[in-house]
């Protein structure tokens, strides 16, 4: 994994350097805050109704229902509280994460709305955990980071008055990627530290398409390709003495690293129902194969034998995750021609198993709470908002990462893991010309 960012993508990815949380998706790292819209309705959207922008990631076949040229540009803020408590009773706050998501979605169409073209800026998967260097947990992860954005061009056509189809790339950037924990050096001496770092980039694909039967009535079926990123940078031991310095042949030890970071397909399907002019009722299931990917598996092809045996300790790390679906549901209400308020819920349960379950991805099931409202500024210009109340169900671990991912006979993460996380979304949208 490189250890600095290699490459700049411009305007856009320069937008995107932020840190990216757990929030929305499909569980374990999924993260897909969309907008504000798409937040105030339980991030629901595959049925293309909600006259979004950012059809072009949820479900681009959706994007013919945009007229003229639409644009919304926003962020979300996530307030992240973790905390962990072993089984004796000891409670570890993880520290608090506030980070900001942005996003950018527009489209445009053309041939009298039969043809249209989109571009979006996302972010539908991240991690950040931070445990203190001090922690009991300090042997498996302290900085632990994905930041990545997903640009996506995507086109869509109407072949039919009640069918439309669209399709898209994804050039996916994993600009930072960071998992750091403490070193077990000597008996009774000092920690020692490693961080590993790096980026990598790739390219994938989704596609959808939204069969209107009536006005009152859409279906959507979105699919999203399977990503493989090749991660390349560097490990950086620090502070080593004993029997670790022995081994990596000083106190310090910097040398090249890759693995392999696997982002699942995922087939999302939508039912959307508009029993009047201003009810628009929507519910979403998705399906992500997770069990795709297997574990962490990091080379290191310029150490030594003997450095190997250092920095093999715990590697490959298992992960084994399962398959998991996920549920919204959402509900806009137009007041008026000026206001729209709207709610929504969502469900995702975890994806790692108890025996691979570690504090750097604190991935525990997930529901939320979602309200929202909408308000046209002018004819053509208008802002969105949105709170989320995530919460999280207690999950009690009881494993071997400890000791498998330290070395340290008997060392252990059990105990009982929570979060919870405040997220506040604010889009600002512009809508202008008409269909041509």
């Amino acid at each position: 994994m490189h250890s600095k960012l290699q490459t700049a993508l411009g305007v856009i990815l320069s937008f995107f350097m932020v840190s990216n949380s757990f929030a929305i998706g499909g569980a374990f790292i999924g993260n897909e805050v969309l907008s504000a819209r798409a937040a105030g309705e339980g991030y629901v959207g595959v049925a293309g109704q909600n006259d979004d922008p950012t059809a072009v990631f949820t479900n681009p076949g959706a994007m013919t229902s945009l007229p003229g040229t639409q644009a919304t540009v926003g962020l979300t803020w996530e307030n992240i509280h973790g905390g962990y408590q072993d089984n004796s009773g000891n409670e570890t706050k993880e520290r608090v994460t506030n980070v900001g998501v942005p996003n950018f979605s527009m489209t445009q169409s053309f041939l009298d709305g039969k043809l249209s073209a989109g571009l979006s800026t996302q972010s539908p998967f991240g991690l950040e955990t931070y445990w203190d260097a001090n922690s009991p947990l300090r042997y498996v992860a302290t900085d632990s980071r994905l930041d990545m954005v997903d640009i996506m061009p995507a086109i869509a056509y109407q072949v039919h008055p009640m069918v439309s189809i669209g399709a898209g790339a994804d050039y996916v950037n994993l600009f930072n990627a960071t998992l750091n924990r403490a070193v077990v050096s000597s008996v009774g001496g000092a920690d020692g530290s490693s961080s590993l770092t790096g980026s990598g980039a790739t390219w994938g694909y989704h596609a959808g398409i939204v069969v209107k039967p009536t006005e009152q009535h859409a279906v959507g079926i979105t699919y999203h390709s399977k990503e493989d990123i090749r991660v390349n940078g560097s490990v950086n031991l620090t502070g080593l003495t004993g029997l670790a310095a022995f081994l990596a042949g000083g106190s310090n030890l910097n040398t090249s690293a890759y693995t392999d970071v696997t982002l699942p397909s995922s087939i999302q399907l939508g039912y959307a129902f508009k029993p009047n002019n201003q009810w628009t009722l929507e519910a979403d299931a998705a399906w992500y194969n997770w069990s795709t990917s297997r574990d962490i598996n990091v080379r290191y092809p310029a150490a030594t034998p003997t450095q190997l045996l250092l920095l093999n300790t715990g590697n490959p790390t298992p992960t084994a995750p399962r398959d998991a679906w996920s549920f919204n549901t959402g509900a806009n209400y137009k007041l008026n021609e000026k206001w729209q308020v709207r709610s929504g819920f969502f469900y995702e349960p975890n994806a790692l198993p108890e025996s691979t379950f570690s504090p750097a991805f604190m991935d525990l099931s997930r529901y939320g709470l979602s309200v929202g409202a909408g308000y046209a500024l002018t004819a053509n210009f208008g802002i969105d908002a949105a709170y989320t109340a995530v919460f999280t169900h207690n999950r009690t671990i009881n494993n071997n990462v400890g000791t498998n991912a330290s070395g340290i006979p008997g060392y252990t993460i059990d105990g009982t893991y929570t979060d919870f996380a405040n997220l506040v979304a604010l889009n600002l949208s512009y809508r202008f010309g008409a269909a041509h």
